[in-house]
């Protein structure tokens, strides 16, 4: 399974990680590709868990997840070779295994 940009909708990503592994099943990949933006982060009246990289790399062993790679990486998105508008995330890759 693959989620690029997409984790940091949530607003609980243990939800998020939970589906995650009732579709895997036992040895499959979740491979995730994004930033950490958190889309409810600025609005007040949205209750959203915010974690960073670190407390969520914590959290993913104990949905049956066994990281296997991470890396932060600059990631474009939306946008186009020529264009005057270049917008990069720092994005956390990583690649992780059901036990």
């Amino acid at each position: 399974m693959v989620t690029c940009f997409f984790i940091d909708t949530a607003h609980n990503v243990c939800d998020y990680m939970a589906c995650i592994n009732n579709i895997l099943k036992p040895g499959g990949l979740w491979v995730n590709i994004g930033p950490l933006l958190w889309h409810y982060a600025d609005n007040i009246s949205e209750v959203q868990i915010e974690l960073s990289w670190e407390e969520l790399r914590q959290i993913i062993p104990k949905f049956g997840f066994n990281i296997r790679k991470e890396q932060f990486m600059k990631c474009g998105y939306t946008k186009r070779p020529n264009s005057m508008m270049q917008m990069d995330y720092d994005a956390v890759f990583f690649s992780a295994v059901k036990e």
